[in-house]
């Protein structure tokens, strides 16, 4: 069986900030070796596929591409817990560390705008100086942040 495991705030904060403060657009060989400074394994049958020490193939992160450059990045930042039920000692730590990183990210870059419940799927939006979009997801089940281009975040705020 695999350690469950939920990465500590310090580091979720590196990794975000690791993308997040990059000088985007990002070509493709940039996101690639941020991915790799990172020490997380390109899946040798699909490179926009990685894994983290939190995952194993199945569910790690993944980079999406558009027009030759990276305009997408999902990190996970627990493992996977498909059996996670609500009001357990996995629950309450995953959302504390929810909390912490939302607290630290809002100490960074201002105030997100949450949208969801803790019933269901709770996340945080962020839009950075930089058009940057973070956004930290998470249930009883699991928690990842996810990073959109400048480009993704234009889109997604002309279809709003």
């Amino acid at each position: 069986m695999t350690e469950i495991k939920i990465l500590p705030v310090e580091r979720a904060i590196e990794w975000i900030r690791a993308w997040a403060e990059l000088d985007w657009p990002i070509t493709w060989e940039t996101a690639c070796a941020v991915r790799d400074k990172l020490g997380w394994t390109p899946n040798p049958e699909d490179p926009e596929l990685f894994t983290t020490e939190l995952t194993v193939n199945q569910d790690g992160g993944y980079l999406i591409r558009l027009d030759g450059r990276c305009s997408e990045v999902s990190i996970p930042l627990c493992s996977r817990n498909p059996r996670a039920k609500r009001n357990t000692p996995w629950t309450t730590s995953l959302w504390r560390t929810y909390d912490a990183i939302a607290d630290a990210l809002t100490q960074l870059y201002g105030p997100g705008e949450q949208t969801g419940n803790r019933t269901d799927v709770l996340q945080t939006d962020w839009i950075l100086n930089n058009q940057v979009t973070v956004c930290l997801v998470a249930s009883n089940k699991s928690m990842s942040v996810g990073l959109d281009s400048p480009e993704i975040t234009e889109i997604d705020q002309w279809e709003s």
